[in-house]
């Protein structure tokens, strides 16, 4: 699961390899009902490929780039996903192909990029690539 510091986004992993993605999910959370019919419906980013999800993480805006981007990674790949701007809504780039396990990546909050851990190494991976 990754959720963005505003509550307006949440993406949730499933082991099949499906990403789901709520938007404005803070809208329903405030909006004074308490019925889970008002949150809203997800939107699938990636279709189940048999690859898990092990890892998600969300980039907040920055001054350089305005846009909110979600890392999906699985155990063979890292991909991106940009959520917000122009251009969003696309496929998801392939970022790079070396992923990792359950529980060995997380996002850098102050470089905006996602750490993945292998055996062998630490990897850093940002929008554009490794």
């Amino acid at each position: 699961m990754a959720l963005t510091l505003s509550l307006s986004y949440l993406a949730i992993g499933l082991a099949d390899g499906t990403v789901l993605l709520y938007r404005h999910l803070d809208q329903s959370i405030f909006s004074g009902s308490s019925s889970l019919t008002s949150i809203p419906k997800p939107r699938v980013i990636l279709e189940g490929s048999g690859d898990p999800v092990t890892g998600l993480g969300i980039r907040e805006p920055t001054a350089d780039n305005p846009n909110v981007y979600l890392f999906i990674v699985t155990l063979n790949q890292v991909l991106s996903y940009q959520v917000t701007g122009k251009g969003s809504g696309g496929t998801p780039a392939n970022v790079d192909e070396v992923g990792c396990a359950l529980g060995c990546a997380t996002m850098d909050q102050a470089l905006k990029d996602i750490v993945v851990a292998r055996d062998e190494a630490l990897y850093m991976c940002g929008i554009d690539g490794r």
